[in-house]
């Protein structure tokens, strides 16, 4: 096991070990725990849940629960961005969002669209990824989501990839700084975001 406290401990194994992805250094530090063949089922359980609830906040009108009266806003932009566009389940209208017409307007109101169904779905205590707070829980599955439906990324293999460095960059912010914005200062977490912004860790 390689324990990394720091993104330079990350460089420093990665280097070591001849990786030149983290999620190799990740993958075998799960083995701890379990088999790489069941982190790899995990995290595909965990994209399929991701799925699940996309589609379910994009299905879903009306005003959300709370007393302040907000309108959920995922399923107006989904409507609009496919039109007339009919389909049956999960897999049908994701479908139809690659099928989409690519350009960067839409592909930012896709994203954003993405975030806000599981973020609507949180608010409605739904079944929600808590990535990594819930309050930031629409953030992960949109960037999959946008990875899955624009980028040539859409492997399986590039999913678990994805979901291991999300977790690792998660790990060091909760080490070194906080994952709650009520305990620290939000600043802190934006500086040691852009630690990360190195060229040396810009591959998965």
């Amino acid at each position: 096991m390689y324990p990394c406290h720091k993104s330079s401990d990350i460089v420093k194994y990665c280097q070591k070990l001849g990786f030149n992805r983290i999620s190799d250094l990740i993958l075998i530090n799960e083995e701890s725990w379990r088999s790489q063949e069941e982190t790899r089922e995990e995290a595909l359980y965990i994209w399929k849940q991701i799925k699940e609830c996309v589609y379910k906040g994009v299905n879903k009108e009306g005003v959300l629960p709370g007393g302040l009266n907000v309108t959920r806003r995922a399923a107006g932009i989904n409507r609009k961005l496919l039109g007339d566009k009919i389909y049956k389940n999960k897999d049908e209208w994701f479908q139809q969002v690659v099928d989409a017409e690519e350009n960067f307007t839409n592909i930012n109101k896709w994203i954003a669209c993405f975030a806000l169904a599981v973020n609507e779905e949180n608010a409605s205590f739904g079944r929600i990824i808590t990535a990594p707070t819930n309050g930031a829980s629409g953030v992960i599955p949109a960037v999959l989501m946008y990875a899955q439906a624009f980028t040539p990324f859409t492997s399986e293999d590039d999913i678990v990839r994805f979901l291991l460095v999300a977790g690792e960059i998660g790990t060091l912010f909760k080490k070194n700084a906080t994952i709650s914005a009520a305990m620290g200062d939000v600043r802190q977490r934006s500086v040691y975001l852009l630690q990360w912004q190195q060229p040396v860790l810009r591959k998965f």
